[in-house]
């Protein structure tokens, strides 16, 4: 009767003794197949420009990537506080607007870096020079942006839209009727204390409808896309003919540089 245990005590041993050298052969194996797949992806081509060896997506390709998208982000974020958002002209307006002014930031960053550059710098590193330039165009739109969310934010927040201020006003009547201030409700630091809580609670508001108008601007704008690539081109082509080619529409857009 006592055998048995024994042997299933010694069967376990056995086991648990494989054990660490099994967990040690499966992780070598996946780390070879890491590496073989890291070579693999080495190999690719720039999905964007074709550059050879460029694991998918070259490093100058990389930067416009980045830099597009959040060219894209900073046009949403100003169009949801200051254009129609029913109106998909108004939208467009707002972000060709801001589009060209980070496009002349752009520049701007780049001929500052070319009229810098030593002579025949340029000519001999012209992959270096590039990305130098495609770096450069991403950290004008990265400083930009962050000018582009205040503002939003700022004006949605000061807006008269009944959710912002009902908001203001419950954390405004909550902050003075605290039990500190209840002696004193409309003293100068019950006051103030309220006014504090109300501003705060403006600006979670408006960060909140801020995100929810981009979200929606997003969503509105895939289903376009995804409707003009199932559209033919005899359905498109009476639109496209329509469409002004001497920038008639700039009047729409919104004269403001983010300050």
């Amino acid at each position: 009767m006592d055998a048995a245990p024994d042997a299933v005590l010694q069967a376990r041993g056995r086991h648990g003794a494989h054990r660490p050298a099994a967990r040690a052969e499966a992780a070598a194996l996946a780390e070879v197949e890491r590496q073989a797949a890291a070579v693999a992806l080495q190999v690719l081509p720039c999905e964007d420009c074709g550059q050879e060896q460029a694991g998918g997506l070259c490093e100058v390709c990389g930067y416009r990537r980045q830099a597009e998208a959040l060219t894209v982000e900073a046009g949403l974020v100003a169009a949801a506080w200051s254009a129609d958002l029913d109106d998909s002209g108004a939208v467009a307006a707002v972000l060709v607007h801001v589009r060209a002014t980070l496009q002349a930031a752009v520049r701007k960053v780049q001929d500052d870096f070319l009229g810098s550059a030593e002579s025949g710098e340029v000519d001999a590193d012209p992959l270096g020079t590039a990305s130098v330039l495609a770096f450069g165009a991403l950290q004008a739109v990265q400083e930009a942006v962050p000018a582009y969310r205040r503002r939003a934010l700022a004006m949605l927040g000061r807006s008269d839209e009944a959710e912002v201020e009902a908001e203001a006003r419950r954390a405004y009547r909550t902050e003075q009727g605290r039990r500190w201030f209840r002696h004193n409700p409309n003293g100068a630091d019950a006051l103030a204390a309220a006014t504090k809580a109300a501003d705060a609670a403006r600006e979670r508001t408006a960060q909140f409808l801020l995100a929810a108008r981009v979200e929606w601007l997003r969503e509105q704008a895939a289903a376009r896309a995804e409707q003009a690539a199932a559209a033919p081109w005899t359905d498109r082509l009476p639109e496209l003919a329509a469409r002004p080619l001497d920038g008639a529409a700039a009047g729409a857009v919104i004269a403001w540089p983010p300050s």
